[in-house]
């Protein structure tokens, strides 16, 4: 945990001037400065040595001029108003200060106080510095407090309202929860606070993006940096930190209030209520995880077939939320993507193929939440698997319907990119689960290989093809394809015809001439001149049913390669 010796301290220059400087020191200028917050005090002498030590939010105690130095006169004007560059918080001088000195001071915005003749600065500086640290202790006292009380919650499993609540009751301000867009999530008032939730939101409009809010570079999540925003409503403020989770931000937490109200202990604890807000998104990241990890290995292990027992898989879906003992039906979903062009994506962006996959398993986190939060889902890089129950009314038709929009709002989300689903029967028995994924996957595959990608398929819908896909490949299925067609295909290669498309359209339409002829814009005499040649040329009866199977048979088998 940072400690608060990075945070300005909350004395201000008026603070110092009442409690650390000597009686008979005088404001000579400057005066709208003295609410400056003063981290350090130092002792300077006009040159341009001293000016290199100088920090933003020191307090400088001139010296006269040493012997043969040039006058006070000479360059005080000049060294305030490189003091106001580099952001002293005042500037406190031995002796009296030159003519028109105050008159730069309130140009400059930069408080000039003048310090009695004869003071020592070293003993100021000492007084100073003594407060600064003290008052620092008592930040860090408070800080501490306020960490511990925060944590508890999360120790607690509160969750983060309980954390947001708290911080309320520690600081009285509101408390605000944002998303990284930024949106409001979370919202926690003091019992007398009266803006309303929409008030709110008008208010936290912000015209720079959350990027710009801080300084760029590697931020921590246990001292996440704080910055004060003005609000949409006069007079108001916050102090707003990133919430930051494993290098990522992952929200923001804001302290509001009017601006004046405002102090260090208020900036310190937006800090702290961050930190502890990334302890509990963590915490809550890595239950999600394991209880993913868990519900994958369980669907695994369902569609692997390695589990037999009805009893024991209900049992174990129980103990996860799942009521198995109700049909179900196995579906996929698979982005349209390729081997190649997952290589394409890593050797030109190393990044784009995580994110890919990360948008995918986000868009189906999300909508399957939102559309069937009782299915189970494991989701491997660019494939997922979902164990779906049946609704009450609609059966396998009215899973599909469900899968078919999910896979529809993968597509949309994900740029340049769609995706297929296949879905395989519903069965009442669990241990049967992992023959209903096995159709699911040759539903896939298969329609894959008949109409590209982009669609949902059923394991139902795919009739003599789930024969065929068993057999695809063999000896015996390409020698016979062969035989069958390997005639026709070489005539329409060599003549540049068509005798494949219109036997495929004869088929279509049921051994029709006129409407074969109507589809294929041909005459009705040159259709039947090619059903002939085909006839001629393969040597099979188009009138015999034998025949017609056997050519149907072939074409589907063309359609499959």
């Amino acid at each position: 945990m940072d400690t608060v010796e990075h945070l300005l301290a909350t004395l201000t220059v008026q603070d110092l001037y009442k409690l650390a400087l000597p009686a008979g020191a005088e404001i000579v200028g400057g005066v709208a400065g003295l609410v400056r917050l003063v981290s350090w005090v130092r002792v300077a002498q006009l040159d341009q040595a001293s000016l290199e030590r100088i920090e933003a939010g020191d307090l400088v105690l001139v010296a006269a001029p040493a012997s043969g130095r040039p006058s006070r006169h000479a360059t005080l004007a000049p060294f305030l108003t490189r003091l106001a560059e580099l952001g002293a918080a005042g500037v406190a001088t031995a002796g009296a200060s030159p003519p028109g000195a105050g008159a730069i001071a309130d140009a400059i915005g930069i408080p000039l106080i003048r310090l009695p003749a004869g003071v020592k600065l070293a003993q100021i500086e000492k007084q100073a510095i003594r407060l600064i640290i003290n008052r620092r202790a008592e930040i860090e006292q408070r800080g501490v407090q306020i960490y511990r009380e925060l944590a508890q919650q999360t120790i607690d499993n509160l969750g983060i309202e309980a954390i947001a609540e708290k911080l309320v009751e520690l600081t009285g301000k509101l408390v605000v929860v944002e998303d990284p867009t930024p949106s409001l999530q979370l919202l926690a008032m003091p019992p007398i606070s009266t803006v309303t939730r929409e008030e709110l939101q008008v208010s936290l409009r912000d015209p720079a993006e959350p990027s710009m809010w801080f300084d760029k570079g590697p931020m921590a999540s246990t001292s996440p940096p704080v910055v004060m925003r003005q609000l949409n409503a006069p007079g108001w403020a916050r102090y707003v930190a990133p919430i930051v989770v494993r290098g990522a931000i992952f929200g923001y937490l804001s302290l509001i209030g009017p601006a004046d109200e405002l102090d260090e202990i208020d900036r310190m604890a937006a800090g702290r209520g961050a930190a502890v807000c990334a302890i509990e998104m963590a915490k809550q990241m890595a239950i999600r995880q394991a209880e993913s990890r868990i519900r994958s290995d369980f669907i695994d292990d369902l569609i692997s077939g390695s589990l037999n027992s009805d009893a024991a898989i209900i049992s174990r879906g129980q103990l996860l939320g799942y009521d198995l003992t109700k049909p179900h039906a196995v579906a996929v979903i698979e982005l349209d993507t390729s081997e190649a062009y997952l290589d394409w994506l890593s050797k030109h962006n190393t990044h784009s193929v995580q994110e890919l996959r990360q948008g995918f398993a986000n868009v189906l986190n999300t909508a399957l939440a939102r559309r069937q939060p009782r299915a189970m889902m494991r989701i491997k890089g660019e494939n997922a698997v979902f164990i779906w129950p049946s609704p009450a009314e609609g059966g396998l038709a009215a899973v599909r319907a469900a899968v078919d929009d999910l896979r529809q709002e993968v597509s949309r989300a994900t740029p340049m990119m769609t995706a297929s689903a296949a879905v395989g029967r519903l069965y009442a028995r669990p241990s049967e689960l992992s023959r209903a994924f096995r159709e699911a996957e040759q539903a896939l595959t298969i329609a894959l290989r008949l109409y590209g990608g982009d669609r949902t398929t059923a394991f139902e819908e795919l009739g003599v093809y789930r024969l065929l896909f068993h057999l695809h490949g063999t000896p015996e299925l390409a020698g016979f394809q062969q035989e069958t067609l390997s005639k026709l295909i070489g005539y329409d290669k060599e003549h540049e015809g068509e005798l494949i498309k219109t036997l495929r359209a004869f088929f279509a339409n049921h051994g029709n001439l006129s409407r074969t002829a109507e589809q294929l814009i041909l005459h009705r005499n040159t259709v039947t001149y090619r059903l002939e040649r085909i006839e001629e040329l393969t040597g099979l009866d188009l009138e015999n049913e034998d025949d017609r199977f056997r050519l149907q048979l072939a074409l589907k088998l063309t359609e499959m390669v």
